[in-house]
């Protein structure tokens, strides 16, 4: 869908937009463009076992990435909660320099302050391929991204 588009819902078009300047940063490798997305008090998920809080924590997990994994996405679904928060989910693909790729779920929330969305929740979450069986079980330790 194009979120320009008159059939594109606000929560969809504030998710691509929010995504898409996040994607840019992600594949430049540029964790402060990326941790300027979030809010100060944000709570986050990766692919690690670790919570994380606030844009110092976000900024770390981004930081210790290595170079040169590229994302792409598609906004599944959004939802406006109230006039300043939207969710929805998303699904992302990485991509590693040798072409390796690890589907991952993520679900967002975001709040808007003035004229600015930020995320306020992060949760990114990768099945094993079991999951084409009907088996669900969570990837393996060498599948998360760092």
């Amino acid at each position: 869908m194009n979120i320009n588009s008159a059939a594109a819902t606000l929560p969809t078009r504030v998710l691509a937009e929010s995504l898409t300047a996040w994607k840019l940063a992600f594949d430049r490798h540029t964790p402060a463009g990326m941790v300027e997305l979030f809010s100060l008090d944000a709570l986050f998920q990766g692919l690690s076992p670790t919570l994380l809080t606030g844009r110092n924590e976000v900024f770390d997990y981004y930081d210790a990435l290595p170079p040169g994994i590229t994302a792409s996405f598609q906004v599944i679904q959004g939802r406006q909660l109230t006039p300043h928060l939207v969710s929805g989910f998303a699904a992302v693909h990485f991509t590693y320099p040798a072409g390796r790729t690890v589907p991952v779920q993520l679900s967002l929330v975001l709040r808007r302050d003035g004229q600015t969305w930020f995320i306020v929740q992060y949760h990114a979450s990768t099945l094993s391929s079991a999951k084409q069986s009907g088996t669900v079980t969570l990837a393996s330790h060498d599948e998360f991204i760092y």
